[in-house]
Formats: structure tokens, sequence, C-alpha cells
């Protein structure tokens, strides 16, 4: 198995969105690990991740990792009907 490395990071802002693309170094075809060429997830950013989280809650949706705490930030994560990603972030 080959190690990918990444070769950099790109940071579009749209108004209030930024769009984060990343490249790696001679990716393979998409696949089910989550680092390969492909979309992976998206992020979105929550004002107060309790209430986003009890709205999708109670719309049914399962919160696949509780918010944590990292600082900075609480991040958790919702899926796609894929079982893609959908972070969600609020800064603090």
């Amino acid at each position: 198995m080959k190690t990918l490395r990444m070769r950099e990071i790109v940071n579009i802002e749209l108004g209030d969105t930024v769009l984060e693309i990343i490249s790696v170094d001679d990716p393979n075809p998409k696949s089910g690990n989550p680092w390969e060429i492909g979309y992976r997830g998206i992020a979105l950013e929550v004002d107060d991740m309790a209430m986003a989280v009890d709205y999708l809650k109670s719309k049914g949706i399962t919160i696949a990792q509780e918010p944590v705490d990292l600082g900075n930030s609480f991040r958790g994560e919702i899926r796609d009907p894929d079982g893609l990603i959908i972070e969600l972030r609020q800064w603090k």
C-alpha cells in the first residue's frame, strides 16, 4: 500500500462560504479509503452546535460523531445517504 502525501490545500472564499480543496501526490482511483481521490466530505459551519444537533435529531438525522470540543471549535459529523461525511463545525 502506497503512502499518499498531501501536496497542497486551497481555500476558496465565496462570500461567507469557504471551499477547501486538498490535492495529494499520485492519487489512486476512488475507493472506500476516505483520503483517496474524489469527494470525501463537506463541512458546514453552524452558529450554535447544540442547537444544530437538536434540530437535526428532531428531523430524524443520526449524529454519526457527537460534537467534541477541539479547543478553538466544536466538531461533529452526520452522514449523507451514501455514507459520506458532513462535518459540522462551530468556531469559538
